[in-house]
């Protein structure tokens, strides 16, 4: 395979890893695998981080293997019951979403972007360069165990979730810090977490839940959208198969007459679950790739191989060099990845005011 092909498959996968320091074992193996252009990115978890000074050192170790097209260095730090920097370790706390939206104010987007500002600042300054948020689920469920529950949703119309959403990317934007918006088409309305199993939206979803969406892709602000493990017919190509795996839901972002995204499209972390009962990882990464997606996700928590990043890389060039994946869906995710690594680079992401 030529190195370009190879490099290029690299930057389509983003990878979690153990370890917190250079010479840890786990942390040598990524390192080795973002030089080699084996992997184009990694998310950290609580299990990374262990203090502030603990975490900017790793972040620097990664971020310096490669300075032509620099890693996406990731995390989920939503507020609330989602910050994997935690207060315990010396970090800033962040209020939820749902506390976020309920503020009626009129001046309740200038509050929400203050309050983002101080979360995107943290997160530069740790080095971090893309937040996996904001959520931009309608809470059209409370009761559901995985967004409304857990305060994930800044509200339960799109006239609440989507100038929030932008308050929280404009922060972020102005911190230099990529974000994604989740869980496309909508997890609000599901009875089930997707972590455990697939959330099945079939009679539950509305099409409201693309507003939020649609609002932020007219303002210019969407840097990447996560496609969430959910089931339901108009997103997905097969009876049962996750929208995260099917081109159905990529098409819905990218068609005109739809959202009209022509940015980064990314998976939810392709271990949990709704995922992992059904495929193996190398299976989930191809169908993933093939339907439109731009970036798999693997945490690779329980597992902590240290090699999973290549054994992804092998899944997906095998799958090219069949055929079962076109070079052109390849080079198209690649074109989408360096725009927005190169607008991290030349600090040019987009601000809507």
């Amino acid at each position: 395979m030529p190195d370009d092909l190879h490099a290029k498959i690299g930057q389509t996968i983003m990878i979690g890893f153990p370890g917190r320091r250079e010479s840890d074992p786990g942390v040598k193996a990524i390192r080795a695998q973002l030089q080699e252009g084996t992997v184009g990115g990694v998310v950290l978890f609580p299990d990374n981080i262990s203090s502030k000074a603990q975490l900017k050192a790793l972040i620097a170790a990664l971020r310096e293997t490669r300075s032509d097209l620099p890693p996406f260095i990731a995390v989920d730090q939503e507020g609330g019951a989602v910050q994997r920097l935690r207060t315990r370790k010396g970090f800033g706390w962040f209020p939820s979403a749902a506390l976020v939206g309920k503020n009626p104010s009129l001046d309740s987007q200038e509050i929400a972007e203050a309050i983002y500002a101080e979360m995107a600042t943290e997160l530069a300054e740790l080095g971090f360069n893309m937040n996996l948020g904001p959520v931009v689920d309608i809470n059209t469920n409370p009761n559901n165990p995985v967004i409304g529950a857990r305060g994930r949703s800044f509200g339960s119309d799109p006239d609440t979730v989507a100038p929030i959403a932008a308050a929280f990317i404009n922060a972020h934007h102005a911190a230099n810090v990529a974000t994604v918006a989740k869980h496309f088409p909508g997890h609000g309305s599901s009875a089930v977490d997707s972590h455990r199993k697939l959330a099945d939206i079939s009679h539950s979803w509305q099409n409201l839940e693309l507003e939020p969406y649609r609002r932020l892709a007219l303002q210019g602000l969407l840097d990447a959208v996560m496609i969430g493990h959910l089931y339901h017919p108009r997103f997905s190509d097969l009876e049962r198969l996750p929208a995260s795996l099917s081109a159905k839901a990529v098409d819905a972002l990218r068609a005109s007459d739809g959202i009209g995204f022509d940015g980064v499209v990314m998976s939810d972390d392709l271990e949990m679950g709704a995922i992992r009962d059904a495929f193996t990882p190398e299976e989930a990464a191809v169908r993933a790739i093939k339907s439109g997606t731009d970036i798999v996700v693997f945490s690779n928590i329980e597992r902590g191989d240290l090699n999973f990043g290549t054994r992804i890389h092998h899944a997906l060039a095998v799958a090219v060099c069949d055929g079962r994946i076109g070079t052109a869906r390849i080079e198209e995710a690649y074109r989408r990845i360096v725009r927005l690594k190169e607008q991290l680079k030349t600090k040019t992401l987009p601000r809507a005011w």
